[in-house]
């Protein structure tokens, strides 16, 4: 497949650690380089999302609203980062020389996660998520300009692809490698974008999954327990916005007990129906999303 090179003339390159943007002259003049840290965190994007503008590249508000809508999802903290490029393949015979397979830009992290993060990660795999942004350990964001030179997007991906989770062994925990296999081996490098935003922006997390379990349900009162992730650690700041029982019902009042870590959610003539948060919901410093589970009033 030949991979398409987009001209480098007509599109900008902006570094915002610079505070400079350089067009199509390509003077080699430099006081200090300026180069990205290390990446630590990766987040997919999908295919259509587009940032307007910089400006809109830097604000978090923009990226709060599209993690919420799931535009954009912030994956796990990333380490052991490397390169395994793949040099193109050339034809030579005599003094005449032709690429006859371009270079393939690959990088491969690890991440320390339990089964059910490695299960959500390789969800991924194969899916409409097929942009990537970079984030650094100094806190910056790694993104490209799209093809008008105005709106902002994630390098393009042609492969996720999430390896069998190894093992503990003796002198290391489980991990999942994670490999990303970019489209173009030059969009970074012809039309990339470095931004250091004011806010941090390796505190973007993914959305919480928050596992609910029906423990009793009457008439007044359904009792609930919800749980963060693996199941292991309790929600415990779920306000009343939080809840969704049915359009035709309304839950009055949530009341949450640290002794038997349970909700108790009060109503009026409450009907058997599905219990859920009735989308993504911020909670706390998070945000939190819990799929419907059955009520059965007794």
């Amino acid at each position: 497949m030949k991979t398409k090179i987009i001209n480098p003339i007509l599109l900008p390159v902006f570094i915002d650690s610079c505070s400079s943007a350089t067009q199509s002259q390509l003077n080699t003049g430099a006081g200090t380089e300026c180069l990205e840290g290390v990446t630590t965190r990766l987040a997919l994007a999908k295919t259509l999302h587009r940032f307007t503008d910089l400006d809109d590249f830097k604000l978090q508000a923009t990226w709060d609203t599209a993690i919420e809508s799931k535009d954009i999802v912030p994956l796990y903290g990333v380490y052991e980062v490397a390169s395994a490029n793949v040099e193109a393949v050339k034809y030579e015979s005599g003094n005449f020389s032709a690429v006859t397979k371009n270079e393939i830009k690959k990088m491969t992290s690890e991440s320390y996660l339990s089964i059910c993060s490695h299960k959500a990660l390789k969800s991924y795999e194969n899916s409409g998520y097929t942009q990537v942004y970079e984030i650094t350990e100094n806190g910056e964001i790694l993104g490209v300009y799209d093809s008008d030179g105005i709106q902002v997007k994630g390098q393009d991906i042609t492969e996720f692809e999430v390896a069998i989770r190894e093992r503990a062994v003796n002198d290391k925990v489980p991990y999942s490698m994670v490999t990303i296999t970019f489209r173009d081996f030059n969009e970074f490098e012809d039309n990339g974008i470095i931004i250091k935003p004011s806010w941090d922006a390796n505190v973007l997390n993914g959305i919480f999954e928050v596992s609910l379990e029906i423990v009793s349900a009457s008439a007044t009162e359904i009792v609930v327990s919800a749980t963060l992730g693996c199941g292991s650690e309790p929600a415990v700041s779920l306000e009343l916005a939080y809840w969704d029982l049915a359009t035709t019902q309304t839950i009055d009042s949530s009341t949450y007990d640290a002794l038997t870590e349970h909700y108790t959610l009060g109503g009026v003539a409450l009907v058997s129906g599905t219990l859920s948060s009735g989308g993504v919901k911020d909670v706390g410093d998070y945000k939190g999303e819990s799929a419907g589970v059955a009520v059965t009033v007794v």
